[in-house]
């Protein structure tokens, strides 16, 4: 199992471990680093609190988007553990 993530990870390391996580991400603004080629410029350097706060997301959607994360972890473990038994 992997170690939990936090709301300091970058989205560098979050993007290449959860791929996935992309896709929730653009539905709360990754779209528009992506139009604007800044992406590969500041994920190494941009927590996910720090993508919550660029995208001005308020703590509402800041639930919905950590929990989607933490879910989709969850089920990726999920399908590990599943695969290796």
């Amino acid at each position: 199992m992997r170690e939990r993530i936090t709301l300091d990870i970058n989205l560098k390391e979050l993007l290449e471990d959860y791929p996935q996580a992309r896709e929730i991400l653009r539905d709360y603004g990754l779209g528009k680093l992506e139009e604007e080629d800044l992406l590969d410029i500041v994920a190494d350097k941009l927590t996910l609190k720090g993508f919550f706060r660029l995208m001005e997301l308020d703590e509402e959607d800041q639930g919905k988007v950590w929990m989607k994360i933490q879910n989709l972890i969850r089920e990726l473990e999920d399908l590990s553990w599943k695969e290796k038994s």
